[in-house]
């Protein structure tokens, strides 16, 4: 993505991350790779602290590097920032529903969940001040923390629609700034190729059955549109960026004679 993106006005930094090996990471403590993720959260935390920012822009992996800069924005601007969760899926569970924790994140910057998660939050941010669009279908267990939370939801269709229950949350609440989050698997992957649930013949079963994304590129760009007529925007997070052709071919690339060696 940082390929893709335009030039950048600030200063650029990058997380460190270990490479990948062919050997899974471990689940420690009910947490897939959890030592590998606390490493990288303290990394960011100390990008982030150096300095200072004002606003940032997120290009990540998947969804949990929205933990520490939306953390960093809560602190600094407390109840007038707002967080739009744009995601086919809440991100509220615990590793007691699901090992990996990208889809924790929402939850942690709520303040629930793995301890080492929510003491990344030292400033919660408000049920009141979260609006997630884009999501439909919910598991049993998120649809009831939605409830429980009060949190407020725009299906797909809302969305296409003009999202007006966003734009509704966006009049009613106290909101100054906005955090958005983008989960590219918000987007249909039969339209939008470089997503996890698009992986070249995967099989209808394959990721659980959990729902799927149904907004085109299109649909999001006239929401964010929308809501920065609003609001200003100070941060921006886009995760889940799986090019599966151009991991397919770099690994074709390796085998070729003269090429790959």
């Amino acid at each position: 993505m940082a390929w893709l993106a335009p030039p950048s006005a600030g200063p650029v930094e990058e997380v460190p991350v270990d490479a990948p090996t062919d050997v899974p990471l471990p689940v420690e403590d009910e947490m897939r790779g959890r030592s590998v993720l606390l490493k990288q959260i303290q990394e960011a935390r100390k990008i982030i602290e150096r300095h200072q920012p004002k606003s940032l822009a997120v290009l990540g992996g998947d969804c949990l590097v929205s933990l520490v800069p939306f953390s960093w924005l809560s602190e600094r601007y407390g109840d007038r920032l707002g967080v739009l969760w744009i995601d086919t899926h809440p991100d509220v569970q615990t590793p007691k529903q699901y090992t990996n924790a990208h889809a924790h994140v929402l939850g942690a910057l709520l303040g629930h969940g793995d301890p080492d998660l929510t003491k990344a939050v030292t400033r919660p941010v408000p049920a009141k001040n979260v609006m997630i669009a884009g999501i439909h279908d919910p598991l049993p267990f998120e649809a009831q923390f939605i409830a429980d939370h009060g949190l407020r939801t725009c299906s797909p269709q809302q969305v296409r629609d003009g999202a007006q229950p966003v734009m509704e949350w966006l009049k009613d609440s106290q909101i100054e700034v906005l955090a958005i989050h983008l989960d590219l698997d918000v987007l249909d992957p039969h339209n939008f190729r470089s997503l996890l649930f698009a992986k070249p013949g995967r099989g209808k079963h394959d990721f659980g059955d959990v729902a799927e994304g149904k907004l085109n590129i299109p649909d999001v760009l006239k929401l964010i549109q929308e809501v920065t007529t609003e609001k200003e925007v100070v941060g921006m997070t886009i995760a889940e960026h799986m090019p599966w052709d151009a991991l397919n071919l770099q690994e074709m690339l390796k085998q070729l004679p003269l090429i790959g060696g």
